[in-house]
């Protein structure tokens, strides 16, 4: 493993750009930052709110899931981790950032009658579209149920494909764009749902949770946060107190384990000339850091 940078805050939804640099959120200074091969970091653009996720877009866009806010709690000098729901908290949105100009406009803040209450992360579909999760907002004695979105990249739809989760956070694509996959922190738990159209998800029966079918359950302490696929389709996974990234190569509890020096583990993803590095936000001691794996990540889509 190689430290990128160091000069984060709580970094969070790394974008590999074929130039080497990074791009990604830092929450808790409220940007979109780019990390340069040198380690050099810039800001973009200020996201106010809560900018958790990233993924880019079409036309040099970057699209943001802005969890609307949230209190910061000083575990060490220097060292954050997150608290409830601001006090300025109004709702949470889909924001889109053009980065020739670093011009933020907002895309979503509903779905119908429903506000957005916590985007969280999002993957694009061949289809003009994307998934998001919306996490919800923890106050001191209750939280939202979340759910999944699809939603059109120019702002004209967006529906509910989901409803009734615990926490969803990190979400991906299979290869072939035909399973989604959808990650619960608090119950430690990866769920899939097929795709049968964009937007339209196959639902498994009663009793099954929000009609998820289960992928991954490994028990103990594992609270899951972002996600990323390889081209061969096994899911990486982002594990929250367990120090390391996951490598789920089909359903059930069998893993491998990338171990990382850091408790905050919040996202990842695949780049480098031959996509065989990963590179994952630690977001305790907050950091960018690169390790080779074994087989080549998944190119995603309007990746620049």
């Amino acid at each position: 493993m190689r430290t990128v940078t160091d000069k984060l805050v709580y970094p969070e939804g790394p974008i590999w750009m074929t130039d080497g640099s990074i791009i990604l959120v830092d929450i808790a200074d409220q940007s979109l930052k780019r990390v340069q091969t040198d380690g050099t970091v810039e800001t973009i653009a200020t996201v106010a709110g809560g900018p958790n996720g990233a993924a880019m877009g079409p036309d040099d866009t970057v699209f943001i899931c802005n969890n609307g806010g949230m209190d910061w709690i000083e575990v060490q000098s220097g060292r954050l981790r997150p608290g409830l729901q601001s006090a300025s908290y109004e709702c949470g949105s889909i924001d889109v950032v053009h980065l020739p100009t670093g011009k933020v406009r907002r895309l979503y803040e509903r779905c119908g009658d429903q506000p957005l209450r916590g985007p969280n992360d999002l993957v694009f579909d061949a289809h003009g579209g994307f998934y998001f999760t919306d996490m919800g907002k923890r106050r001191q004695r209750d939280m939202d149920l979340g759910s999944v979105y699809w939603a059109k990249s120019d702002g004209s739809e967006i529906i509910e494909v989901v409803s009734g989760m615990i926490s969803p956070n990190g979400i991906a694509l299979s290869p072939d764009g035909r399973t989604l996959y959808v990650a619960e922190t608090y119950t430690g738990r990866i769920w899939m749902w097929p795709v049968e159209a964009p937007g339209h998800l196959r639902k498994a029966e009663w009793p099954s949770p929000a009609g998820g079918f289960l992928f991954a359950s490994p028990g103990g302490r594992v609270r899951f946060d972002g996600l990323a696929v390889s081209a061969s389709g096994a899911v990486y996974a982002a594990a929250l107190d367990s120090c390391a990234v996951l490598e789920f190569r089909g359903s059930g509890g069998n893993y491998a384990l990338h171990a990382l020096p850091d408790p905050l583990v919040t996202n990842l993803c695949f780049g480098g000339p031959d996509m065989r590095t990963c590179f994952a936000t630690l977001s305790h001691q907050p950091r960018l850091v690169a390790f080779e794996v074994h087989e080549p990540g998944l190119p995603l889509q309007h990746a620049s």
